[in-house]
Order: C-alpha cells, then structure tokens, then sequence
C-alpha cells in the first residue's frame, strides 16, 4: 500500500491568547512550522507568531504532530480574523506549505470562500459565546454527516466573528470501534499494518488474513466485550489509527471499495442474501461519507475543536458496571484491545485538548511502545492506570469536559455506577479553579451523557435493567446511581459553587434541550441541559420511535430526595404494594439515596422534609411537540451575559445535493436550524412543603428564569427565589 505523506489534518485544536494548536499526522517524519498571520483585507502580512512542532512516533509510517504557535509580542490579538500556515520540510529537505499539499486549491480547499488560508477567531469581547457541538459520529450511519451541516453554517459566516463559533466540542463516540462496516475492514487492515508496523499483536486474535470478513464476535465475546454488532470489531493499535485516518481524510481512501461479490460467501443462502443487502446498504452509506469528508476536514481546520471520549471509541459498553471491567481486564484480549484504543484516543484527540496536561507517563509508553523500549505489559498497565482525561477548554466562562468512563464506582457488580467517584469531583473542582473558574461564577460542563435525560427514558430503564440487564439497555446515565448523581450536583454547589451551569451532552441519538433545577439543602441549581446527538447516526425506524417517546414526554417532570428512606406513616405493607408497582421505577433502596415524585411521596404518607429536589422542564422544538428530533444534527449554542440560546443544526436538501458542496446549483439553504421554547407552569405543592402547611410560598419549584424562543436567561447570578409576579414579565 502507497501511503499519502499527510495522513490527517489539519485539525486547529486548543486555540488562546498564549498559543494556537495544529494538529497532524503524517507517514513519514518532519520538521514542520506554524505561523500565524492576519488575513482581514487590508492588514499587513507581517507574522504575528510561529512555533515548531512536537512529534510523537506511534508506529513505523504514524508520526503525530502538534504544532504549538506563540505569539511574536504578548498575545495573539483576539475578535478578529487570523489564518495560519505550516512549512513542512520532509525528507527530502524541500520546503512545502498548505497550498503545495493541494490543501488551498479546489472543491477539497480548507480555506472558506476567498480567504488565503484556513482561519479562526479568539473571542474575547464579541457579544456572545456561540459553540458547535455534537457526538456519535458512524460513518455507515444513515442521513447526513451533520459535522458537513456545521462547516456549511461556518461557510456562511466566515467572516463575521460575531456569528461564527469559536470553537467545535466533540463529545463522543468520534469513532466507533465495535460497529466497524463489512466494506471498511479490508481497508483498515491494511492500512493499520503500514501504519504500525511488525509487532502490534493482540494476544488470542490470530492474522487479519485469518479472520473472515463478519468473524470477529466470538473474538469480542472472549475479551469481555459485550457489544451486539462486534462483528468486524477493532483490536489492534493499527486498526484504530486506521479508522480515525479514515474518518478524517477521504485521500486515504482506496478508489474503490470491495463490492458483496468477492466478499459476502456462506452455506445458508437466506443468511448469505441479508448479508448481502445489508453490505449494499452500508457500501452505499460509506459513498455518501466519502464524499462529504472535504467539508467535515475544512471544518476541523477552521474551528478550535476539543474531544472527549465515550465507549464507542473503545467498545460499546466500556467500564458500564464492575462486572464488566474485571473480565476485561484480566483477559489479555480485552486489555491490550482498551490499551490500544486509548493510545489511538490520546494521538488522534486527547493531544491538543490541553497540551500543557500531565499525561507524560501516556506519551512515554506510546513512544516506547513504538520504538520498543517498553514492553506490551507495561504499555498495557500505563494506558489502564491513566485518568487524568478531564481537562478545562478556554472558553469564556470555562468549559469543564469530564471524563466518565475512566474513574467509575461500583456499589454492586452490575448495578449502575457512579459516573464519576466523589475524590475524582473534587479534583474535577480544582483542575477548573486552576484554569481559571471563580467561586460564583457560571461554568460550561461537557458530560458525554446527559446530566438529566429524557424522564420516560430512565424510568423504563429501571424498569427493564431487571429483566433485561444493564448491557442490553445502557443503564449507565448519571441518575442510574443516585449517590453518583447526588455527588454530582454536591460537588457543583459546594466545590465550584455554581451559581448556574450550562451542560453540553450527547450519546442518545437524539437531540433535546431540557431547563433543570436542582436543590439541595435549600440551595439551587439552574442548570440547561443542550443535548446533540447523533452527528451520523440515524435512520427511519428509530426516528419513528423517537417521534412516538416525544410525544409521550412529559414536559414538566419534579421528583423529590433523601439520602436515606424517609419517615413514612403509611403501613410497610402498604409501602411494599406501592413501591412493587411496575409503574413505580423510582430507586428505593435501604442504604442509599431515594428519588421519588411527590405524588407518591405523598401517597407513602411521608412525613420528612425531602433534602433534594429536582425539577425538568423540556423544551419544544420549534414551539411543538415533539420535544426531540432524531434526525443527525450539531447544537449550536449561544450564551451572552447569562441569556442561552440552543438551535439544533440538521441538514435541508429537497433538491438531493450535498451538504457544503461548491459546485451544485439551486440547493436549498444548507442549514435547518430547529428551535426550543421551554414552557412554565406552577406545580401543586406535596403535603410536607411550607405552601400546603400554611407556611410563606415556597416558588423554589418553579422554572423562575425569563425563556424567549430558544433562550433561557439566567437573571443575575442565577437566583431561584424571587417574587412570583417576575415570571410573567
């Protein structure tokens, strides 16, 4: 196989005052140099700063680079247009820039419209923070890639600093290493092995060449996986740098890709024929991905882009319950499989998150791995014991990404576990006050799953985690344990001392916008849950499905909390008839935290003040039910001075072209963007509160925030308690 010499990129990453990050992968080494320039017509093409590049080697023909540009004097200047430039100087010793790589030039240019160069802004003092976001990107997926809807939104604000986002945050499953398509696998395997080189066994899976196209399960089942479609899953380093090599950068791609003919055999014919459609329709799937990758590279080119990983860039279900972890990593299978995916993360997403991260003992045993001064145990242990993968992104107010995969508790074997353990909250506390975070200020957090749900969702949960288990339904949201919840929501009142928080999620497949209060000890919480996802994901059925939960959503949800089981007048026979309802899916345990609706608090005869409440209330799309769209889309989220706007971008084209494209004639406008409302009502008050006793109005409970068309706007410092004839203003 003939390798490109660029790989991957362009990616613009961590983007600041003091620095600016590029990204990129090549085949061969290099001694590569940024430069920054002002592009706005009419200023001087004097340099403003440069910087060299730091390689790290990962395999034979795979060195990753990040090029980190200072400033020549102070800072880079912020609210205004910059563009960058690499000098690459190979081998060969002839000097190369972006226009000699065929980067600037035709449908394929990363640089939008008329501008030289890619480009990007630093906000500083524009009026509003405005970030893309999305996750679950499956390049077999059905729809549109909606990162292509992105860069078409970027395309028609290029140049406007005050409309177009100053960064792109990638929540997770950038990859999916377990659903891999039949017509890929050829690909990735051959690719890998020119990336990496000899040596990137895996113990118990033989030869690629051994292995027939769809006969990787059985090989998944002995690693501990528990993945349902793991039937082409990834294992080794090369596979994994294969697949984000392809999802990135459409020139490494083979002309063609291996039609059913050659590839899809067997005895059954019935089995053989479905094996057949379903290779058709993701080869079909895998065209359309192809060629909308030119846009999806100019997007990551352009825009300050930060990742965060969720399971699928290891395994579906990675860490879901301690059940699950020990098996794997005692296979020798399972964990270098895990160790590898999370070198291949660190290479390809988690270098330029924050460059300036302790991750030294990760990059030292890649690098050794490589060169082989680092045994495969040692490799294995490095990439187990690591968890530092939070970090803080500069935005304004900070944005926190949590990592929720890597420091998990688990109370019981396969009972759902604490996303985050209560001492990892606490160093969460004091990564963001080291970047910056003030006491009484607001902060952006990314949780790859969403801090609140869809309420019918995580009651059916608990419902069907009984009869179904937890791997069959993914029983791992943050209200799947409750102390981990309750943790959560203590760490923000009390280590960040949050006034209100913005949450940007993803993971479910569906996009939703949803206004919580939390409280807690009299204290309250205003968070606005923005929920993207997925990026490409989508298909009829399950928007159909999706359609039907919508309607069926409540669009005020209030449940109320104890750490412990309350004081209850009703008889415990009673209790246990109540509670062993199939309706009931509320978690009551002896020895842990207790969320229930108040009806039934009520209905209990509980007669102890609840410690926690919470209260959802979920925005329309588009002033209608429903209240959530399945259609692949990215958020669009603005924030200016405590007002929050949430549009969900999906791509419109009655016409059939494609997104982004330059050439096509009579398109519609690229981007749809689907709006939320969130509606207000006051809530009957449970027997045990201050109102129904007769005390002073306790309004804690009601959605005390100013909501225009897709806005919630934080009054203040985000206060919940003020007079009840403000709502109606």
């Amino acid at each position: 196989m003939r390798l490109k010499w660029l790989l991957a990129g362009p990616i613009l990453r961590r983007t600041e005052p003091a620095q600016v990050c590029i990204w990129l992968a090549t085949s061969a080494p290099a001694s590569i140099r940024g430069e920054v320039v002002p592009v706005t017509e009419g200023a001087s093409a004097r340099l403003m700063g440069a910087g060299d590049a730091d390689t790290v080697q990962m395999g034979s023909r795979l060195f990753v680079h990040l090029v980190r540009m200072r400033p020549e004097h102070g800072e880079f200047p912020t609210d205004c247009l910059l563009g960058y430039d690499l000098v690459l100087r190979g081998e060969v010793g002839t000097d190369r820039r972006l226009r000699d790589l065929g980067l600037l030039d035709g449908p394929a240019s990363i640089a939008y419209g008329d501008l030289p160069l890619p480009t990007f802004f630093i906000r500083h003092s524009t009026r509003e923070l405005t970030v893309l976001h999305g996750s679950c990107r499956q390049l077999h997926g059905g729809g549109t890639d909606a990162l292509a809807t992105a860069d078409a939104f970027v395309a028609e604000h290029a140049e406007d600093p005050e409309r177009r986002p100053c960064s792109l945050f990638l929540t997770g499953d950038q990859i999916y290493a377990d659903d891999v398509p039949g017509p890929l696998v050829r690909h990735l395997d051959e690719l890998g092995r020119e990336l990496i080189g000899p040596g990137d066994d895996v113990p118990g899976v033989p030869p690629a060449e051994e292995i027939p196209l769809n006969g990787r399960s059985e090989l998944a089942r002995d690693a501990g996986f528990t993945s349902p479609k793991a039937a082409n899953h990834l294992f080794r380093l090369g596979e994994f740098a294969a697949m984000y090599i392809t999802a990135w950068n459409e020139r490494t791609w083979p002309e063609t890709l291996p039609d059913e003919k050659g590839s899809i055999g067997g005895r059954n014919p019935a089995a053989s024929a479905m094996a057949r459609r379903k290779y058709r329709a993701e080869l079909r799937a895998l065209e359309r991905t192809r060629a909308g990758i030119p846009g999806v590279r100019r997007l990551l080119a352009n825009t300050p882009t930060y990742m965060v990983f969720d399971d699928h860039d290891v395994t579906d279900d990675w860490n879901i319950t301690g059940a699950w972890r020990s098996p794997v990593e005692s296979s020798l299978t399972g964990r270098r499989t895990v160790a590898n995916a999370l070198a291949a993360y660190w290479g390809f997403q988690g270098w330029g998150n924050d460059p300036d991260r302790m991750d030294g003992q990760v990059r030292a045993a890649i690098a050794g791995r490589a060169d082989g001064t680092v045994s495969a145990e040692e490799f294995d242990r490095a990439m187990w014991a690591f968890d530092r993968w939070s970090f803080v992104a500069p935005t304004d107010p900070p944005t926190l990404f949590l990592d929720t995969r890597t420091r998990r508790g688990y109370d019981s074997p396969e009972g759902g576990a604490r996303l985050i353990r209560r001492e990892d909250l606490h160093a969460d506390a004091e990564l963001a006050r080291a970047a910056g975070h003030e006491s009484g200020r607001p902060l952006v957090l990314v949780s790859p799953v969403p801090i609140c749900g869809l309420e019918i969702v995580e009651r059916r949960q608990k419902y069907l985690v009984k009869e179904l288990g937890p791997y069959a339904i993914d029983f791992e949201a943050w209200h799947s344990n409750l102390r981990g919840f309750v943790d959560l929501v203590c760490a923000l009142l009390d280590d960040l001392e949050l006034p209100w928080a913005v949450s940007l999620s993803g993971d479910v497949h569906y996009g939703f916008t949803v206004n919580i209060t939390v409280e807690s000890d009299g204290r309250t919480l205003p968070i606005t849950q923005l929920v993207s996802s997925p990026i490409r994901h989508s298909g009829a059925l399950s928007r159909f499905a999706l359609a039907a939960i919508g309607l069926l959503t409540r669009e005020r949800h209030e449940r109320v909390g104890w750490d412990r089981p309350p004081a209850m007048s009703r008889p415990a026979p009673v209790r246990r008839r109540l509670l062993a309802r199939p309706s009931n899916t509320d978690d009551w345990n002896d020895d842990a935290p207790v969320f229930v609706a108040p009806t039934l608090a009520e209905t209990l005869g509980v007669t102890e003040p609840p410690r926690y409440r919470e209260w959802r209330a979920y925005a329309p799309i588009d002033d209608a039910k429903p209240s959530l769209i399945g259609l692949n889309n990215v958020g669009l989220m603005s924030m200016s001075e405590g007002t929050v706007t949430h549009r969900l971008l999906a791509w419109r084209s009655p016409t059939g072209c494609w997104p982004g494209s330059r050439s096509a004639s009579g398109c519609s406008r690229p981007v749809s963007t689907r709006r939320a409302t969130t509606r207000m009502a006051r809530r009957r008050e449970p027997s045990w509160s201050p109102a129904a006793r007769g005390g002073a109005p306790d309004t804690s409970h009601v959605n005390l925030t100013r909501l225009r068309v897709g806005q919630r706007t934080h009054e203040g410092l985000g206060c919940t308690r003020c007079d009840p004839a403000s709502i109606a203003r």
